[in-house]
């Protein structure tokens, strides 16, 4: 009976590599060989089908010579060692301390796979030293780590203990129009302006719970507080329910309650108003131009009349007023961010595309324009945000009834409400927990 291709490819090798050959699996001891996997697969069938079954090739459980070392191209090593059992970790880190490495300043892959005639070949491949102060800063940073993790808790906090940054809650009254008769009218806008009061206190006491330190409040006359008589659209002369005398009169009592019942709860307190066009005294007669000037306007009288009627009252010492002569866009820092407030009558166009257009513009002769890291506007009496990068924007909704010329001309109408939001350093943006109540 003849050799068979496999015993004949393994004469005149040495012991050693007759050994390791044994130890392979069908693959890759054809492609050491040089002849095809079916001639080992007959060779090693039980029971015998090869022509040399008297050939004898080491096929027990004795443990194969043989191991590999290889330094790869991208600066790597690989090893493997054969066992008798599978490695565990520890094993892999004693045998990189034999080869006079600290398998602390390594990195590696590690593996096994079963020998056919025994025992198991373990793989340690892309061994890599890392440099000495990589490995010292990682142990110390993963230290660290480890230690914050362990003593970690959930932080216990106490409302009105004042932990955290200091915030300041910003509440816009936009576009109130008292006296306007569309919609649900005068009636319909004092409910949503007294439900306001209400829904905000409840909103700063959640914010409060939560561990905010609300310390400032900002109330801001976001423009138009009432319709005015005439110079805005052709029947509002007709149609606006009362006069300039009792108009005025109803923001003034609006903004004494909300300054009676919120600011005391704060240790700073900010009144901030803008120009608008439905307060413009020289429009009244029904010139579309001013007569006067920008500085002569319903809405800065009464934000004046205000602040006579808290000036030297205990409750209201720590109030600051921002009330500008003709100027349309007003500035003030609330708990460390420079804000920028304005009506929004001289902002062409609308949206984002229409806000960055304007802004570019402002900034050429304005340096507080740019620098303001949160605008707050109206007049446009719906609801928008846009985040510019330097700066972000909110455009407040209206607190009125609404307008039955858009609904009819367009279809369209927006949701009434007042826009509330928090402000400070607490958060990278400087602003952070918008609600509209």
């Amino acid at each position: 009976m003849g050799k068979c291709k496999y015993a004949t490819a393994l004469e005149g090798l040495p012991a050693e590599t007759r050994n390791r050959v044994g130890g392979l699996t069908s693959r890759p001891a054809s492609q050491l060989l040089g002849i095809g996997k079916s001639s080992i697969n007959d060779h090693r069938a039980t029971p015998r089908t090869c022509a040399c079954a008297s050939t004898t090739v080491p096929t027990s459980k004795q443990s194969p010579a043989g191991e590999s070392e290889t330094h790869n191209p991208d600066g790597t090593s690989s090893y493997t060692r054969f066992s008798d059992t599978p490695w565990g970790f520890d094993q892999y880190r004693e045998f990189i301390r034999s080869t006079g490495q600290d398998p602390d300043k390594v990195t590696f892959t590690w593996g096994w796979t079963s020998n056919p005639g025994g025992g198991c070949w373990n793989k340690l491949n892309n061994v890599r030293p890392i440099p000495d102060t990589v490995a010292a800063d990682n142990a110390i940073d993963y230290k660290m780590a480890q230690a914050s993790l362990r003593a970690y808790k959930l932080p216990r906090r106490i409302p009105g203990t004042g932990l955290g940054a200091p915030v300041a809650s910003v509440l816009n009254l936009a576009d109130m129009q008292l006296h306007k008769p569309d919609g649900d009218g005068l009636t319909g806008t004092l409910q949503r302006l007294t439900d306001g009061l209400e829904n905000f206190q409840a909103y700063v006491s959640r914010q409060r719970a939560g561990g905010r330190n609300i310390d400032e409040l900002v109330m801001v006359n976001n423009g138009d507080p009432f319709e005015g008589i005439a110079g805005n659209y052709a029947n509002q002369l007709k149609t606006v329910g009362a006069g300039l005398r009792e108009q005025m009169n109803t923001v003034l009592d609006v903004w004494t309650t909300y300054s009676r019942e919120l600011f005391p709860q704060y240790d700073k307190g900010q009144f901030v108003t803008v120009h608008c066009n439905h307060t413009q005294f020289g429009r009244q007669g029904g010139a579309k131009d001013s007569l006067t000037g920008d500085s002569d306007t319903g809405s800065a009288f009464l934000a004046e009349a205000l602040q006579r009627i808290l000036t030297g009252r205990p409750d209201f010492d720590h109030v600051k007023f921002t009330i500008p002569n003709d100027e349309m866009n007003v500035y003030t820092t609330a708990a460390g961010v420079p804000m920028g407030f304005n009506h929004g009558h001289k902002i062409p166009g609308a949206g984002a595309d229409g806000f960055e257009k304007w802004l570019n513009g402002q900034v050429r002769g304005d340096a507080l324009a740019y620098a303001v890291r949160v605008w707050i506007t109206a007049h446009k009496h719906s609801f928008q945000s846009f985040d510019l990068g330097s700066t972000f924007v909110a455009q407040c909704p209206s607190c009125d009834g609404g307008s039955k010329w858009l609904r009819d001309t367009t279809g369209r109408y927006s949701t009434s409400g007042i826009l509330a939001l928090l402000v400070g350093n607490h958060v990278s943006t400087g602003w952070s927990d918008p609600a509209l109540l």
